[in-house]
């Protein structure tokens, strides 16, 4: 297993390869950390699943879809970018114009710097870290450490683990999630099914923010033919949940695992024009610095550790 870090003027890639069957996960540092690329084998056969909804129309960096984006230190929208911490009121700038919120944290569009790599037979890995001084974002006076850690194994398997670290001298309110979007070359998202355990659907308002639920069951699966995904759920408490997409057609499956202990919540989204699905696990709900639901407050010094998994197979009824 190898690592390779390709530099030019405008970015930083570093990819991580298994030489033997040509997988490979691409991550670029200069805009967040993000995972562009992740080929995987599946009967024998390179599948590359990472979409980039939007990039045949701005840069990574300006792209409004936020394709892979690391979502923190909040998860999707903060009301009108205000909000209270312990009896402290903060402004956040306003990054979502036409709906009047902060959106999707600030992370997304940093660059990110490898601080430590490690390659064998069996996997090879990258920490990628950003600094944050607590100054430079207005209405967050929070300095943490955050680190992504992309590891590939030799078994066809993507793992991806998330870290927080408070450096502060105060509490630090807290969430964490990841916006990529998913599916197989040359396919119609009319042609997949998606499954997970969910509970409860939100339903949104006129600026995309929760105000109340439904009670759901996709555990037998929802066609997207039929559906148009575009909701947070809340997920039954499980040590390791599998969601699943799968395409109808070769009856082939994208899988993402994760704790939904630590992740309860999961955002199901189909951007319109576009044939992928989004799957964003998260530890908290949309304008959690609101409402604080699932909002953590780290202490300081305290670490956040968040591990999710994406591997391929075959559907689990074929």
């Amino acid at each position: 297993m190898i690592i390779e870090i390709n530099a030019s003027k405008e970015e930083e890639i570093v990819s991580l390869i298994n030489p033997w069957t040509q997988e490979r996960a691409e991550i670029n540092l200069s805009v967040g950390a993000t995972l562009i690329k992740l080929q995987l084998l599946l009967d024998k056969k390179l599948e590359s699943i990472i979409y980039m909804p939007g990039e045949e129309k701005s840069t990574l960096k300006e792209n409004g879809l936020h394709p892979s984006a690391i979502l923190a230190p909040w998860v999707n929208r903060v009301r009108n970018g205000n909000y209270s911490f312990l009896g402290r009121n903060y402004q956040l700038p306003i990054n979502e114009k036409v709906l009047g919120n902060a959106i999707h944290g600030f992370l997304a569009r940093k660059p990110f710097v490898l601080s430590a790599r490690e390659s064998n037979d069996d996997y090879c890995e990258v920490t990628l870290q950003f600094k944050y001084d607590g100054q430079s974002w207005e209405g967050f006076p929070f300095p943490f450490v955050f680190n992504v850690i992309y590891r590939l194994y030799s078994t066809s398997k993507l793992e991806v683990t998330f870290q927080a670290i408070n450096t502060g001298t105060e509490p630090m309110p807290f969430a964490c999630g990841w916006h990529p979007y998913f599916s197989f070359p040359n396919t119609s998202i009319q042609d997949y099914q998606v499954t997970f355990a969910a509970k409860e659907k939100f339903l949104s308002d006129s600026q995309m923010i929760p105000f109340k639920t439904e009670s759901v069951n996709y555990k037998n699966g929802v066609y997207l033919s039929s559906e148009k995904l575009d909701n947070v759920f809340l997920l039954e408490k499980i040590p390791y949940h599998i969601a699943e997409l799968k395409e109808l057609k070769k009856q082939q499956s994208i899988f993402i695992g994760h704790s939904s202990e630590i992740f309860p919540y999961f955002v199901a989204f189909i951007p319109e024009g576009y044939d992928c699905l989004a799957m964003e696990p998260m530890t908290a709900n949309t304008d959690a610095f609101n409402t604080l639901e699932g909002l953590l407050s780290l202490d300081p010094q305290e670490v956040f550790n968040g591990k999710i998994d994406i591997w391929l197979g075959k559907s689990v009824d074929s």
